[in-house]
């Protein structure tokens, strides 16, 4: 596997160099009958990240940037999802080898596009930062994501405007847990 992953270093965009910080901290498999707590943002550190934060009692928080007109307002909606939708998302992480992706994967663009992928189960954490390079597992996520969210009613969530004072609040977590690592 080390070949694939310096492979891949290689290939993230070409004309860009990319690096990967190594992860080498056994993986683990997410317990879906003990408290979990997974969040997937997408989005950039400048403008933030739309997020969605998935809970072993099937809570789903979404927050997303809304550009209207000349201004940025985040929106904020909940929604539930069934135990067979919970075992959806989690065989995706694990079809996808998500707990086996290194710490970060990085190519050398200014700005651009960041996302973060973190999940907490009592002691052990995983949390991985992509910044400008998005390995095809990842990208494969979050398409089945997007999709089993679409099918668990997502389209038809209402949303509300989240308050200026707690503007990008959401995010706070996803980020910081790139740091402590």
């Amino acid at each position: 596997m080390g070949r694939a992953w310096l492979l891949a270093a290689l290939l993230i965009a070409p004309g860009c160099s990319g690096s990967i910080e190594r992860d080498d901290r056994p993986s683990f498999r997410i317990d879906q009958t003990q408290s979990f707590r997974l969040e997937f943002g997408r989005g950039s550190g400048k403008h933030g990240l739309d997020t969605i934060r998935i809970s072993q009692d099937g809570k789903v928080i979404l927050h997303r940037r809304n550009r209207v007109e000349s201004n940025e307002l985040w929106e904020r909606a909940e929604l539930r999802v069934q135990p067979d939708t919970l075992g959806e998302v989690l065989s995706s992480v694990e079809s996808n080898g998500l707990m086996r992706l290194h710490r970060a994967y990085h190519t050398d663009v200014h700005d651009g596009t960041q996302w973060v992928f973190w999940v907490n189960q009592g002691e052990r954490v995983k949390s991985v930062y992509f910044n400008n390079s998005f390995p095809s597992a990842i990208k494969k996520f979050a398409e089945q994501l997007d999709a089993i969210l679409a099918r668990a009613g997502q389209d038809k969530i209402a949303w509300q405007a989240v308050p200026v004072s707690e503007t990008r609040q959401h995010e706070r977590e996803l980020w910081d847990s790139i740091k402590s690592r």
